[in-house]
C-alpha cells in the first residue's frame, strides 16, 4: 500500500510539473508572437512611411515649381502661394495612406529657436523674391505597431526653388547714334537708324529725347501674344525689331563685333586683369570660346556666377569680352536649335559701343649700329602705336643694362646726354602702323666693341600711368658674328600656384645664320626674381648657337606667388669667333602668368548697362542674323522681378 501510494504522488507531481510547463511555454510563445507581430508591424509601417515621405516630397517639388513659374508669369506673391496650395491640395487626394495631410498654414513654423531663418522651416511656404521654399508634413498613425506602443509618425518633406537667370551670351545695343537728341524728332517716331533710338523704349517713342533724357519715351511691355506672321505688330507696347546676331547688330563705333560675347571672360579695367569662369583659360583661342558661348544657348543659359548689379562707373566684374563677327554664326545656329520666333529671351545690354583697354606698344629698332668712337647722328628709328582708347603721349628715355659692367652705357663710354635722343619725344602714338620714333645724336668715347642691350622705357602720363620696357641691341664697331635668342612660348607660359612654367627658347646664327657664331653661350635669369618664385632651372646652361637653332629648355616654379602676371629676364652672354673674340650680350623679357592670371590677348570688351528681356521675331534658316525686341527696359539687377518672364524654376539643395 506504501508503493503504491508512492507511485500515486509521484504522478502527480509529474502530471503538476508538466501543467506547469506548459504553462511557461504558452506565456513565452505569446509574448513572441507579440514581438514578432511588432517587429512585422514596424516593418510593415516603415515601408508605409518611406511610401509617405516620397508622396510628400512630390508634392512639395511640384508646389514649389508652381509657385516659382507663377511668379515667372508675373503672378504676385499672394497668387504663387496660392497656386502653391493649389497644387498641394490636388496632390493631396492621393495620399499613399488615406490620410490627408493638411495644407501648411499660413503662417510658417520653424524649428525651435531658429524662428525666421529660412532654412530651418518645418511647416509652411516662404516666397522671396524669386525664392521659394515649401515644408509640409502629415502625421501618420502606426498599424501593427501599436501592439508595441507605437502611436503616430510624422513625416516632412521640403522643396527648394529658385528663379535661374538663363542669360545668353548675347549683348545688344542700348543705343544707335547717341546721345541725341534727333533735331525736329516728334511721335510718333519712323525707323529711322540714322538717328538716335533707344532700342528698349517703345518702337513709337524710341527716337525721342536722348541717351541721358528718357522723360519723354515709353518702357516696353509685353504686349499683345506674338504674331508670327507680323513679328513686328504692336509697337505700342514693344520695342523696334532689331539684330541681336549677325551683320546688322554692329556697334556705332564700327568695331568688328556682332553681338557675341564672352560671359565668361570678365574684368578689363588692364591688359592684365581679365578673370576666368566655366573653364575658360587664358590660352584658349576664339574657337574654343566661341564653342563654349555657344553651348550656353542650347543649355539653359549662362550658369553663372552672376552678375552684380550694374552700378555707374562700371564694375569690372560688368565687363566682359567679345567676340569678332566671324564667330557669330555659331551662335546664330545655336539659337536656331533651342528657339524659335515668339520666344522670349534674356539678354545683356550695352550702350552700342565697343570699349578698349588704354593702350601703347613699342617696337624697338633691330640694331642701333654706333661706332666705337664718333656721333651717329640717326642710329635708327622705332614705332610706338596705340589702340582706340589710347589718347595720349608717351615720353621715351634709356636705361643702361646695370648688370653688364663692360655695357657703354654703364661704364661711361657713351657720352651724349641724354644717351639717346628720340625724335619726337614725347610721342603721340598713331593707330595702325604707328608713329615712327628717330633715334638721334649718340656719341661714344673708346667703347669696347661687341654687342649690348639696353632698355628703352615709355611712360604714358595722366591718366593712363603706364610704364613700359622693350630691349634694343646695341652693335659697337661693326661686329659681324652675333646670335638670336627667341622663346617659342611668344615670351609668355602660364602655371597654376606651384606649378611650374616651361619656356623652349632658341639660340641661332645672326644676323646670317650662316655666319657661324663660334662659341658657346652662358644662360641665367636676371635677379632679383619676384619674391616667392620656386626653383628656377635651365636643360643647358651652356648652348652653342647653329645654323638651324639650338634649343634649351627653362623652367620656373611657381612657389608661393600669388595669381598675377611675373616678369623675369632671360641674361645670353658668349663670346664670338671673331679675332679678337666679341663679348655678345643679349637679353629676353619673359612673362610668367600664374592662373587663374589675366589674359594678355584682346584688349576689347563692353561695359553691360543692364538686362532685359526680348522676344525673338525672326531667325528663318536662311538667315545669317537674328532679329528681335524688347518686352522690357534695360534694368540694372539681374534679379530684377521684371526679367523673369525669360528666366527658368529650378529645384536646388535645401541649403
Amino acid at each position: 500500500m506504501r508503493a503504491l501510494a508512492l507511485t500515486n504522488e509521484k504522478a502527480r507531481r509529474s502530471a503538476a510539473f508538466r501543467s506547469s510547463s506548459d504553462g511557461q511555454v504558452l506565456v513565452l510563445f505569446a509574448l513572441a508572437i507579440v514581438m514578432l507581430l511588432a517587429a512585422a508591424g514596424l516593418a510593415f509601417d516603415i515601408g508605409r512611411f518611406y511610401s509617405e515621405r516620397r508622396f510628400l516630397q512630390n508634392a512639395a517639388d511640384a508646389a514649389a515649381l508652381a509657385a516659382a513659374n507663377s511668379l515667372i508669369r508675373g503672378s504676385s506673391t499672394a497668387t504663387a502661394d496660392a497656386d502653391a496650395r493649389a497644387i498641394l491640395s490636388r496632390n493631396f487626394i492621393g495620399d499613399p495612406n488615406a490620410v490627408t495631410p493638411s495644407l501648411p498654414p499660413t503662417t510658417p513654423q520653424y524649428e525651435t529657436g531658429h524662428a525666421g531663418d529660412p532654412e530651418y522651416l518645418t511647416n509652411g511656404i516662404l516666397i522671396v523674391s524669386g525664392d521659394v521654399r515649401v515644408a509640409i508634413q502629415n502625421s501618420i498613425p502606426y498599424t501593427l505597431a501599436r501592439a508595441a506602443g507605437f502611436g503616430s509618425n510624422t513625416i516632412g518633406a521640403r522643396a527648394h526653388v529658385t528663379i535661374e537667370g538663363h542669360l545668353l551670351p548675347i549683348a545688344v545695343r542700348n543705343f544707335v547714334n547717341s546721345p541725341g537728341p534727333n533735331s525736329g524728332a516728334t511721335y510718333p517716331c519712323s525707323d529711322d537708324r540714322t538717328q538716335f533710338m533707344d532700342f528698349f523704349a517703345t518702337e513709337l517713342t524710341a527716337c525721342l529725347g536722348s541717351d541721358t533724357n528718357a522723360t519723354l519715351r515709353t518702357s516696353p511691355s509685353a504686349g499683345n501674344a506674338f504674331d508670327s506672321s507680323d513679328p513686328g505688330s504692336d509697337p505700342t507696347n514693344h520695342g523696334p525689331v532689331v539684330e541681336i546676331l549677325g551683320q546688322g547688330a554692329q556697334p556705332s563705333n564700327g568695331a568688328d563685333f556682332r553681338g557675341f560675347v564672352i560671359l565668361d571672360i570678365r574684368n578689363y579695367q588692364s591688359t592684365t586683369s581679365q578673370l576666368y569662369y566655366n573653364g575658360a583659360s587664358v590660352n584658349d583661342n576664339d574657337q574654343l570660346l566661341k564653342n563654349l558661348e555657344a553651348a550656353w544657348i542650347e543649355a539653359d543659359g549662362y550658369p553663372g556666377p552672376k552678375f552684380p548689379p550694374i552700378t555707374t562707373p562700371p564694375d569690372p566684374n560688368d565687363q566682359v569680352g567679345i567676340l569678332n563677327g566671324n564667330a557669330t554664326g555659331a551662335a546664330i545656329d545655336a539659337l536656331k536649335k533651342r528657339y524659335k520666333p515668339g520666344d522670349v529671351i534674356l539678354v545683356a545690354v550695352y550702350s552700342g559701343a565697343t570699349q578698349a583697354i588704354p593702350d601703347f606698344a613699342m617696337t624697338a629698332p633691330a640694331t642701333i649700329n654706333l661706332a666705337t668712337t664718333g656721333t651717329t647722328a640717326l642710329a635708327g628709328s622705332m614705332k610706338v602705336t596705340r589702340n582706340q582708347a589710347f589718347s595720349g603721349t608717351v615720353t621715351l628715355s634709356t636705361l643702361a643694362d646695370t648688370l653688364d659692367a663692360q655695357n657703354p652705357l654703364q661704364n661711361g663710354t657713351v657720352t651724349s646726354s641724354p644717351p639717346i635722343t628720340y625724335t619726337p619725344n614725347p610721342v603721340t602714338p598713331a593707330l595702325g602702323g604707328g608713329t615712327t620714333v628717330d633715334l638721334t645724336n649718340i656719341t661714344t668715347t673708346g667703347a669696347t666693341a661687341g654687342i649690348y642691350t639696353v632698355w628703352i622705357k615709355g611712360e604714358a602720363g595722366s591718366p593712363y600711368l603706364t610704364v613700359k620696357y622693350v630691349p634694343a641691341t646695341l652693335n659697337v664697331g661693326g661686329v659681324t658674328r652675333d646670335f638670336s635668342l627667341t622663346s617659342n612660348a611668344a615670351s609668355v607660359a602660364t602655371a597654376n600656384i606651384g606649378d611650374t612654367a616651361i619656356f623652349n627658347l632658341t639660340l641661332q646664327n645672326a644676323p646670317n645664320k650662316n655666319t657661324n657664331f663660334g662659341g658657346p653661350v652662358t644662360l641665367s635669369v636676371d635677379t632679383p626674381v619676384p619674391t616667392g618664385t620656386g626653383a628656377i632651372s635651365f636643360g643647358s646652361t651652356s648652348v652653342t648657337p647653329s645654323k638651324s637653332g639650338a634649343s634649351t629648355t627653362l623652367s620656373i616654379n611657381t612657389g608661393t606667388l600669388p595669381q598675377g602676371d611675373y616678369r623675369f629676364v632671360v641674361r645670353a652672354t658668349g663670346t664670338n669667333a671673331d679675332s679678337p673674340g666679341r663679348k655678345v650680350t643679349h637679353l629676353l623679357p619673359l612673362t610668367v602668368q600664374v592662373t587663374p592670371a589675366s589674359k594678355s590677348g584682346s584688349d576689347e570688351y563692353i561695359d553691360l548697362s543692364g538686362f532685359a528681356v526680348m522676344r525673338i521675331a525672326q531667325m528663318d534658316s536662311n538667315s545669317n542674323y537674328v532679329t528681335a525686341y524688347a518686352i522690357t527696359p534695360v534694368v540694372t539687377d539681374p534679379n530684377d522681378s521684371r526679367l523673369r518672364s525669360a528666366q527658368l524654376a529650378k529645384l536646388v539643395p535645401w541649403n
